[in-house]
C-alpha cells in the first residue's frame, strides 16, 4: 500500500500531508465494518488506497475519463461525466473519498450513485472543508458539515454517521505544511531532505499543540459520512 496513506507515526517522516491522510485512513477503516459481502463501487478510485478494507466485497474501481486520472491503469472502468456505466441497482455499497469537490454537477452525480445502488445500500463519503486548490482545473467546491449533509439528504440518502477530522490547530499546521510543500517540492533533493527535517517536526509540534490548546472543531480538514440509500 502507498505509504502516503498509512497512519502509523513513523510515516510522518515521509509524508508532508500525514495529519489529514491519517484521519482519512482511520475513519474509513472504522466505517468499513458496515461494508461486508457484496458489490462495492469505488468512485474516483485513484490508486485504490483503501481497497484492503473491503476484501470481502467484489471491489470495482471507477475513475473520471476526462480528468487528471483519465489514464489511471488501476481503474476498472471510467465515468464519462454524465452516466455511470452500470445498470440500475447494481451495487450494494459505494465509496467516494475526496471526490465531490471535483464534481461540477453534484446533484446529478449523487443521483447517479443512487441509481446504481440497491435500496438500503451503504456508502462512505469524504469531502474536504479546508484545503488548497488541487488537481486543477478540476477543483470546484468545498463543503461545510451542514452543506454536505443537506446535499446528500435532498438526493435520497440518509446520513447514519457524520464526523469532522482535525481541529483548528491541526488544520492550521497541516495548511502550513501544504504551503511549504509547494516551495520545497520544486527541487527533488531539497524536498527529500526537508521531509524528516522540516515537515515531520512541524507536524509533530502541531499534534502536540492540538492536545494542549482548547478544542475547536469549527475549522477542520474533512467531512466523513456513512450514508444509506432510502
Amino acid at each position: 500500500m502507498n505509504r502516503d496513506f498509512l497512519p502509523n507515526l513513523k510515516y510522518i517522516f515521509f509524508n508532508p500531508f500525514f495529519i489529514t491522510r491519517r484521519f482519512l485512513y482511520l475513519y474509513i477503516e472504522k466505517l468499513s465494518k458496515y461494508i461486508q459481502k457484496g458489490k462495492l463501487l469505488d468512485i474516483g478510485c485513484g490508486t485504490k488506497p483503501y481497497q484492503q478494507f473491503f476484501s470481502s466485497s467484489e471491489y470495482i474501481g471507477m475513475d473520471y475519463a476526462h480528468g487528471i486520472n483519465s489514464s489511471n491503469p488501476l481503474a476498472d472502468v471510467f465515468y464519462d461525466g454524465k452516466h455511470f456505466p452500470f445498470k440500475t441497482n447494481t451495487f450494494d455499497y459505494f465509496l467516494a473519498t475526496e471526490v465531490l469537490e471535483h464534481v461540477f454537477n453534484p446533484d446529478e452525480f449523487i443521483l447517479e450513485i443512487k441509481r446504481v445502488l440497491k435500496k438500503g445500500g451503504i456508502g462512505i463519503v469524504t469531502v474536504p472543508f479546508v484545503w488548497d486548490e488541487h488537481e486543477v482545473p478540476y477543483d470546484f467546491a468545498r463543503y461545510s458539515s451542514f452543506g454536505i449533509k443537506a446535499l446528500l439528504e435532498r438526493n435520497g440518502f440518509e446520513v447514519l454517521e457524520q464526523y469532522k477530522t482535525g481541529n483548528f490547530v491541526l488544520t492550521l499546521g497541516q495548511l502550513f505544511c501544504t504551503y511549504l510543500y509547494y516551495i520545497f517540492s520544486r527541487r527533488r533533493i531539497l524536498y527529500k531532505i526537508s521531509l524528516p527535517l522540516v515537515f515531520a517536526p512541524i507536524q509533530m509540534l502541531t499534534i502536540f499543540l492540538s492536545k494542549v490548546f482548547p478544542a475547536n472543531n469549527g475549522f477542520y480538514l474533512d467531512n466523513i459520512l456513512l450514508v444509506r440509500k432510502k
